[in-house]
């Protein structure tokens, strides 16, 4: 009986586990740049809006390196293989128009237990400046 009650208890546990995990979602954003090649991309992970009033997508959603340099990405396939490295599956991808500029829009998802799991490793200039102030 204790055998049973104690499988019991550790298999709801596990199934606990299991279904604790859930999808985040994250969108790479790029835009042409202004007068020059080459595109801005941003990391979109739904916590704060990526368009600027005048700047379309607000460079604190950049991603940096461990320095707090902003990490340069060729392109939208090039910020696509980095998030693809760190765990993250493509969806879709679409393209939208926002004050008349055309902007690419990858969208990827991670299974994990939280969101700060989903994105270890992955640090935008918005969180490098808030923690090394």
């Amino acid at each position: 009986m204790r055998r049973f009650i104690l499988l019991l208890v550790l298999g709801i546990i596990y199934a606990t586990s299991i279904f604790a995990q859930q999808k985040f979602f994250c969108e790479i954003k790029g835009v042409e740049k202004d007068l020059s090649s080459g595109l801005k991309i941003v990391f979109d992970f739904g916590k704060n809006s990526v368009y600027g009033s005048l700047s379309y997508l607000k460079s604190k959603q950049k991603i940096v390196d461990d320095k707090g340099e902003v990490i340069p990405f060729n392109s939208m396939v090039d910020a696509g293989n980095y998030l693809s490295g760190k765990g993250w599956t493509f969806v879709q991808a679409y393209t939208s128009v926002y004050s008349g500029q055309a902007i690419n829009h990858w969208i990827f998802f991670k299974e994990s237990n939280s969101i700060e799991k989903a994105c270890e490793g992955i640090v935008t200039k918005e969180m490098y400046d808030k923690t090394h102030k």
